[in-house]
C-alpha cells in the first residue's frame, strides 16, 4: 500500500527529531477529510493515496499554499481538525514530501521491473539499470544554487542505492550469504567495488553481496573478503589483534567457509580480486 511505503520513506529520510515521519502521513489523511468536506475541484484527490499524478498533486499543492494564507476563512478550516495543520503550512509541506516520494517510488519501480524482466546476458543489465531519475521542474526550481544541485545529486544517488539494495536482497532471497540470517531489516547490500569508485559497477548485481550488518561493516572495511572459490577470508587485522571469544566465533571460526551463492548474478571474480587487494589477507 502506498501509505505504508510513504511512511517507510519518511522514516528513512527523516531528520532526527523533525517529527516528519510521524506527522506527514497524518497530515495527508486530514487533508483527505478537508477535501471530502470542500473538494475545491479536487474530488478525485479525496483518496490521497490513490493520487499518483505529480502534476495533479502540484495543482493541489498550489491550492494548499493559497488556503494557508487565508487559513481562518478557508473552507478547509474544519472544527474537528486543529487549525495549525492548515495555518502553519503542514498540508503543503506534506504534499511536497509526497511528491518527492512518488518521483522516487516510480523510478525505483521502473528499475526493479527492468531487473525482474531481464533475461540472457548478465553483462548488459548494469547498463540498463544505470538510469538517472528525472525530477519534475516544479521540484527542481526549489533546489536552486550550488546547495540545491548537490542535493539533487544526493537524491539521485540515494534512489539508485536503494534500488541496488532491493535487487541484491532479491538475488540472495533476503538471506545473508555468510550467516543464513533471513531478516531483511538487519541485512545489507554490500558493494564489492565501492559505489564512489566506479560508475560502471554501481548497479551491477554481480558487484553486491547480501550480508548481515556486522559482516557488512567488516567487508566494507576489508576485514573480511572472499577467495577465488568464494570462501571467507579473515584479514590479519583481526587475526593479529583480536583474541576474544566473540572474534573467534564470528570471524576466525568461519574462515574458509564457502558462502551461499545465488542462482543468478554471482559475484564477479575480478571484483572480488580488487576487494582482496584492498585488505591484508
Amino acid at each position: 500500500m502506498l501509505r505504508n511505503k510513504f511512511s517507510h520513506y519518511l522514516e528513512e529520510t527523516n531528520v532526527t527529531n523533525s517529527g516528519k515521519a510521524s506527522s506527514y502521513v497524518r497530515v495527508l489523511e486530514l487533508l483527505s477529510e478537508m477535501l471530502a468536506s470542500a473538494p475545491m475541484g479536487f474530488g478525485d484527490c479525496v483518496d490521497i493515496w490513490s493520487t499518483t499524478s505529480i502534476k495533479r498533486l502540484q495543482k493541489l499543492y498550489n491550492v494548499a499554499l493559497e488556503q494557508t494564507r487565508h487559513a481562518l476563512a478557508s473552507p478547509w478550516n474544519l472544527p474537528n481538525i486543529p487549525p495549525s495543520y492548515l495555518r502553519d503550512g503542514y498540508c503543503s509541506a506534506a504534499l511536497r514530501s509526497f511528491q518527492n516520494f512518488l518521483v522516487q517510488h516510480k523510478h525505483s519501480e521502473e528499475l526493479i521491473e527492468i531487473y525482474r524482466s531481464h533475461t540472457g546476458d548478465e553483462d548488459s543489465l548494469a547498463g540498463k539499470l544505470d538510469k538517472q531519475v528525472s525530477l519534475p521542474d516544479e521540484l527542481i526550481e526549489e533546489l536552486s544554487g550550488q546547495e540545491g544541485r548537490e542535493r539533487i545529486q544526493s537524491i539521485k544517488a540515494r534512489i539508485n542505492q536503494d534500488v541496488f539494495r532491493d535487487i541484491i536482497l532479491d538475488v540472495y532471497i533476503n538471506t545473508c550469504c555468510i550467516t543464513g540470517i533471513d531478516i531483511p531489516a538487519v541485512n545489507r547490500a554490500s558493494h564489492i567495488i565501492p559505489w564512489a569508485e566506479s560508475k560502471e559497477t554501481r548497479m551491477d548485481p554481480r558487484n553486491g553481496l547480501c550480508l548481515s550488518a556486522t559482516y557488512d561493516a567488516a567487508f566494507d572495511r576489508c576485514l573480511i573478503s572472499l577467495d577465488e572459490d568464494y570462501r571467507l577470508l579473515v584479514a590479519r587485522d583481526i587475526k593479529d589483534h583480536y583474541t576474544s571469544v566473540a572474534a573467534k566465533t564470528h570471524f576466525l571460526a568461519k574462515q574458509g567457509q564457502r558462502i551461499e551463492l545465488p542462482k543468478r548474478f554471482q559475484p564477479r571474480a575480478d571484483f572480488l580480486e580488487k576487494h582482496r587487494n584492498r585488505g591484508r589477507f
